[in-house]
């Protein structure tokens, strides 16, 4: 009821626009048909080359041209509320949920999921290889007061490493606690430098790792679990953004032939797949 809603909405909308032409008057933004596809997305969809695969698949089935805006998940939700982007894709759960209960974000669906690891450099100084629980990896570090290099801008990343500090129960402190406010490879490419451990996103460090002193320590804890989805921005709540073409991007990611994309990239390039594909199965 409520799709059918916001489609009438499109439907006067357009006729609008049409009696506007019609009249002689000009719009003050450029009508979301057009202009490109906007996206508000996060770092690691650009960091491991998924989004410009997406992207060209979309073009090629839809004939929509995709603009995406490689952002934090904060941010990527924040462009969507100006409507600066017509749908976002995105990995904090918590975050995703406001967004939604505000009104500014529907349809929301799942879409892949990958893995948090802590990371850190061969030598492990606090000694938390092969632990299988995050929380006590932190611990240790935190005991050991080993460099650890925090990506500080309120992205999904950093949301889960800040949900990761309340277990283990104490704040992080400078000298050794370092905010890079920075994106992830960013963050992980001062890590490798400072010889420093991180919570990075498994896509992203499997694509850079070539370039990093950094190997993975700790993995396979529950609550390193990722997972991304795609939310149209609401037209009802925000002016000018392409819900028809967000709607189309939703039924595009999580068609079973682009799930298929999702669940083998990386396998010829990286020598195993980075992303599982999950739409539906949330």
């Amino acid at each position: 009821m409520q799709y059918a809603r916001l489609r009438a909405c499109l439907s006067l909308a357009a006729c609008l626009a049409a009696l506007a032409g019609a009249t002689g008057c000009t719009a003050e933004r450029t009508p979301a048909a057009a202009r490109p596809l906007r996206v508000g997305s996060s770092y690691s969809l650009d960091d491991s080359g998924l989004m410009s695969v997406l992207a060209a698949r979309f073009r090629e089935s839809s004939g929509l041209e995709l603009r995406a805006s490689f952002v934090g998940t904060d941010k990527a939700l924040a462009l969507g509320r100006g409507g600066l982007v017509d749908a976002v894709v995105v990995h904090s759960r918590a975050d995703e949920d406001v967004f939604v209960r505000d009104g500014f974000g529907v349809n929301r669906r799942a879409v892949m999921y990958s893995e948090y690891v802590i990371v850190g450099p061969a030598a492990d100084p606090a000694g938390i290889r092969a632990l299988p629980s995050a929380v006590e990896a932190l611990r240790k570090i935190a005991l050991n007061q080993s460099t650890f290099c925090s990506r500080g801008d309120q992205s999904g990343n950093h949301t889960r490493e800040r949900s990761l500090w309340a277990l283990v129960g104490s704040e992080p402190r400078s000298p050794w606690y370092v905010s890079t406010k920075a994106g992830m490879f960013e963050t992980l490419r001062r890590a490798s430098e400072a010889r420093a451990y991180a919570l990075a996103d498994r896509p992203t460090y499997l694509a850079k790792r070539k370039s990093l002193e950094l190997e993975i320590l700790v993995e396979g804890d529950s609550r390193l679990h990722n997972q991304y989805a795609v939310i149209a921005v609401n037209p009802l709540k925000v002016g000018n953004v392409d819900y028809e073409g967000a709607l189309r991007f939703v039924d595009f990611l999580t068609s079973p032939a682009v799930q298929k994309l999702i669940g083998d990239f990386g396998r010829q390039t990286l020598g195993q797949a980075i992303f599982s594909p999950n739409a539906g199965s949330e």
